[in-house]
């Protein structure tokens, strides 16, 4: 038997081989390049190096993907040869020699981080080349590293690109593309944007003997007759060397074969063939990054906190410019974009340990985002006008989003006004609820409900008057069971079962149970396999505690173990709003190892089997609820997926999934008619299982890429907040509810009889309707809306402000049309716009002024 095996397999490849002899005479393509820059690996000799090559190479030529703020290190440290390849690039390698294919900042890889992330990374990469190279053009866009997200399509075309390649084959340790279609595909955005694209083609498999490269990396004999055999009329193969590497063309294995800039290839086929349409889905994405991992948690909420803060700085500085006149401090907010940007470097995420101690892109990440931070804090005091704490009374509260909301605020006493007999005021001396807590670092709090104006601020009054009384929402049963109710949820917390929720009523639509009967909700399940078995804190008897019982929120402490780690969660019940907020604290003892087994002893790179893929077994928060889970909906940048997945689990690398929750997932059922949202503070994965509807990923601990030991390194510490909602994400305005909890109220105080008591820069009636950024060029205003409404209608929006003119520009400023503008009822300055379905459009309103 084996032996007429053997004898099959021999049969096989001498009719392959046979048939490759006879494709020999057919031309296939390669485009070579080099991937990295000063912040992953540049040698200083690598600018010359490409020079000579390229000189003595006749045929060879280079798609580059060098991080953009290199050029500013070798035009010092290696200005005669960086000379050497300007005038090259200038009179030669521009024609055709030399194509820059991805001018991204950091080369992120785009799903992990927010979609004003992901244009800021193109604009001022885009810009940083043409300092250097000012003939640089961006037609096609092209990676190493899986650096793609589903809303591209939308955001290259409004950069000027023309083309895109879908694959990533020679460095595929962080994921891949699904494989489809042949020579060219349309790649469909979800708004609907089309874009030429070079797929990872149906017949380019992953390889068969490593964990990091697909069948195109070296266009293989196998490979090129596999492509001719499916139909693929034009071969093309691809490798982005690292650069450092002094090997010089990267071999093709096939003959004959012509070397080739991705634009030229393009250009090239794109009328020779019919391209597929592909509505590129975010599952078509598949990353395998060490989600759990506590050093990949912590940086991604940095990044996560930075993101808002910098796009909320931006737009409260705006409103200063237009309130006080301030200049638009445009260098200060490049350099936070600048460090911000660096942290999304594809490497922090997939090397976070790389680097020496105390310098590894983990801890720049930290210094990074913090310098973001600094600047952004800065920029936000400056709206606030310095008070003594002896005036301290008066509450200016800002809202970032475009439409008017009311929302919790949070505000730090001074010392001398920590009274309980406080209460705040609105503009039209009416109370609104509040109460005084104690923050983790010891400073008094006040809370209150806020109703703020579309992108504007209100102002809020601080008296010495006994505050309306509370009714207390929480007490505790018989049988030691938590009772909270709320105008919104009935809820049982049972220390017996480890301080998990056994019971959440909605008391708001028909009194729905949301949990499974016999199952607890937020508990905390992993296996710990040094252990050898599953750990849940539900097996534990918890001490559940009153935190806060006010007129704002009620807040419930919940102290556990699990495997001998103690944690806790407080969980919080909103007064004036549906949201139920989490956090979870764990303090470790030691290095527990948590995951689907020990690899320790027996980590191989090229094995497909990892035991950090395996969500299941990593430590999670469960939320079992009651007939929910049939549909699945996830937030992308610039995009809302609903799931394909059976469920999310996999472990190994040829069966990567989509299982990343960037802000948040929610959980339908299928009817549509009712969900539950859950929000993170940070990217990370989500399970769905046929047991689970939905859990979150918390900690792995064990080896992973390269051999790694991803530890402990301190507690772990995380936010969460559940949303129930009727009907679905789109009707719930779970978007908006997102933007909400990212972008939270800011206030602060400020001196009696300054300014207005209240302003808004615009106004719009639909909550589908998103503020993605506001900023400054000069006197002109840029504002760029993001749409998740599905309808097809107008948006109306009221400007509380002038211009000289209206203008609808594309991502690099240029003037796509005129905005037609009428006046309101009240003389406002009126605009309408229409948007598809997750579409983004940016509006120019030239020489901006109060009315």
């Amino acid at each position: 038997m084996k032996k007429r095996k053997t004898y099959r397999i021999m049969l096989v490849l001498q009719a392959l081989l046979l048939s490759v002899a006879g494709l020999q005479a057919q031309t296939t393509w390669f485009a070579d390049g080099y991937h990295g820059g000063v912040y992953g690996h540049y040698p200083m000799w690598q600018a010359r190096f490409m020079v000579d090559k390229l000189t003595e190479i006749a045929d060879w030529k280079i798609n580059l993907e060098i991080e953009p703020e290199t050029w500013d290190t070798v035009s010092v440290k290696d200005a005669e040869n960086f000379k050497a390849l300007q005038e090259y690039y200038s009179t030669t390698g521009r024609f055709g020699r030399i194509e820059f294919v991805n001018p991204t900042w950091a080369q992120p890889y785009c799903y992990n981080v927010s979609g004003e992330s992901n244009i800021r990374q193109f604009k001022y990469g885009m810009a940083k080349i043409r300092e250097y190279f000012p003939e640089a053009t961006f037609t096609t866009y092209s990676v190493e590293e899986p650096c793609f997200t589903s809303s591209l399509p939308q955001i290259l075309k409004g950069f000027g690109y023309k083309y895109a390649v879908l694959r990533n084959p020679n460095t595929c340790w962080g994921g891949y593309t699904s494989g489809f279609g042949k020579d060219l595909v349309n790649w469909i955005g979800p708004d609907g944007t089309s874009i030429p694209a070079v797929p990872r083609y149906a017949c380019e498999k992953l390889s068969e003997t490593d964990t990091w490269s697909t069948a195109s990396n070296s266009n293989s004999n196998e490979f090129i007759a596999a492509c001719f055999a499916d139909g693929v009329k034009y071969p093309v193969g691809m490798t982005f060397q690292d650069a450092g590497w002094r090997g010089g063309p990267w071999g093709s294995q096939y003959k004959p074969t012509v070397y080739t800039t991705w634009t030229e290839y393009i250009d090239m086929i794109q009328d020779k063939v019919e391209p597929m349409d592909w509505a590129f889905s975010l599952e078509d994405i598949k990353p395998g990054l060490v989600w759990g991992a506590q050093v990949l948690q912590r940086l991604s909420q940095e990044v996560r906190v930075s993101e808002n803060r910098l796009v909320m700085a931006e737009k409260m500085a705006s409103l200063d410019y237009l309130y006080t006149g301030r200049v638009w401090p445009a260098a200060d907010f490049r350099e936070a974009w600048r460090t911000l940007m660096l942290a999304q470097h594809h490497d922090c995420w997939i090397v976070p340990y790389n680097g020496r101690p105390g310098d590894t892109w983990a801890d720049n990440v930290t210094r990074w985002t913090n310098s973001s931070n600094a600047i952004a804090d800065e920029k936000i005091a400056k709206l606030f006008w310095g008070v003594e704490s002896k005036d301290a009374k008066n509450i200016r509260v800002y809202n970032t989003m475009g439409t008017t909301r009311t929302d919790r605020v949070m505000i730090v006493l001074p010392e001398n006004i920590k009274k309980t007999n406080l209460s705040v005021f609105n503009q039209d001396g009416k109370i609104v609820p509040s109460q005084q807590s104690i923050d983790t670092d010891g400073s008094t709090v006040l809370y209150f409900e806020a109703t703020v104006p579309g992108l504007g601020y209100s102002t809020y009054t601080l008296k010495e008057k006994t505050s309306q009384a509370n009714k207390s929402a929480a007490k505790e049963l018989k049988d030691g069971t938590l009772l909270v109710e709320t105008g919104f949820y009935i809820a049982k917390i049972s220390p017996a079962k480890g301080g998990t929720i056994t019971s959440l009523v909605d008391k708001k639509h028909g009194n729905r149970q949301l949990v499974e009967v016999g199952k607890e909700l937020n508990n905390l399940r992993g296996y710990f396999y040094k252990q050898e078995r599953f750990h849940e804190g539900s097996e534990s008897p918890a001490k559940v505690s009153f935190v806060e019982d006010g007129s704002v929120f009620t807040r419930i402490k919940v102290e556990n173990q699990i495997a001998g780690n103690s944690y806790y969660q407080l969980i919080t019940f909103n007064k004036q709003n549906p949201r139920i907020d989490f956090e979870l604290h764990i303090d470790w003892d030691g290095q527990p190892g948590i995951g689907a087994y020990d690899q320790t002893n027996d980590y191989k790179a090229e094995e497909r089997a990892k035991a950090f893929y395996n969500d299941n077994y990593k430590l999670h928060l469960q939320f079992p609820f009651k007939d929910l889970g049939d549909r699945l909906l996830k937030n992308a940048p610039f995009d809302v997926c609903e799931s394909e997945l059976d469920n999310t689990l996999y472990s190994s690398w040829d069966s990567i999934k989509h299982n990343v929750i960037l802000n948040w997932v929610d959980a339908e059922n299928v009817s549509k008619d009712y969900g539950v949202a859950l929000f993170t503070d940070h990217t990370t994965s989500y399970l769905q299982t046929s047991d689970l509807p939905l859990g979150l990923t918390v900690q792995y601990v064990g080896r992973a890429l390269w051999g790694r030991n991803y530890r402990i390194h301190g507690p772990t510490h995380i936010r969460y907040t559940l949303l129930p909602h009727a009907n679905d994400w789109e009707q719930a305005q779970v978007e908006a509810a997102s933007y909400a909890w990212n972008e939270p109220l800011f206030g602060d105080f400020v001196k009696s009889g300054s300014n207005p008591l209240q302003r808004s820069l615009l106004e719009y009636a639909d909550a589908n309707l998103h503020v993605s950024s506001v900023t400054m060029d000069g006197a002109d205003m840029l504002v760029r809306f993001y749409s998740t409404s599905s309808e097809a209608k107008e948006h109306e929006i009221q400007w509380n402000c002038n211009a000289e003119s209206v203008e609808q520009v594309d991502l690099n400023g240029k003037k796509i049309a005129t905005v037609k503008s009428d006046k309101g009822s009240n003389g406002e300055m009126v605009t309408k716009m229409t948007l598809p379905q997750f579409g983004f459009q940016t509006i120019k309103l030239t020489q901006v002024k109060l009315k």
